[in-house]
């Protein structure tokens, strides 16, 4: 049994050696990254929205559907109209708000009308290159290909139960 020392710790004497702490990079996944957010950001609003204009909430369903096979081809099937609005369980993802924040920040995007983010010129020249580059965003980029412009704002809404 061990014993308890004039300070309330244990005596171990295994323990009886010297060690220290160092602070230690934490590895972050790619898609948490803001900077792989904002291109993301970036191709949604290109290539999945009109004017290259969207409200927050569309943008989230976007990022979300692009997130996954899964997510994606459930999105397909409510545009289908094979799933009900009700069946989707989108994610809001706080890394989008933030990715949106250093946008605004970089003027790449604005807030346009109060509620909605618009692309600024600086982020259709981003965009496009993006765009020309065909190892970026690849798989990203065949996902929002096929959503295009099908995932209206009405479709957003209809999930969220925001039109009667």
């Amino acid at each position: 049994m061990n014993e308890i020392d004039r300070d309330g710790l244990f005596d171990i004497p295994e323990f009886d050696v010297e060690f220290s702490f160092r602070s230690r990079p934490v590895a972050l996944p790619g898609d948490l990254r803001p900077t792989w957010r904002i291109g993301l950001l970036m191709l949604l609003l290109t290539q999945c929205c009109r004017q290259q204009r969207s409200s927050l909430t569309r943008l989230h369903v976007l990022s979300w559907a692009v997130r996954s096979k899964m997510n994606h081809d459930d999105l397909m099937a409510l545009i289908a109209q094979q799933l009900t609005p009700d069946s989707l369980i989108v994610r809001f993802d706080p890394a989008v708000n933030r990715a949106i924040d250093f946008a605004i920040g970089e003027e790449l995007v604005m807030r346009a009308d109060g509620s909605r983010i618009e692309l600024t010129q600086s982020g259709k020249d981003f965009a496009a290159a993006i765009l020309a580059d065909p190892e970026l965003y690849a798989s990203e980029k065949a996902l929002a290909s096929s959503i295009k412009q099908k995932a209206s704002e009405a479709l957003v809404e209809d999930i969220f139960g925001m039109r009667k």
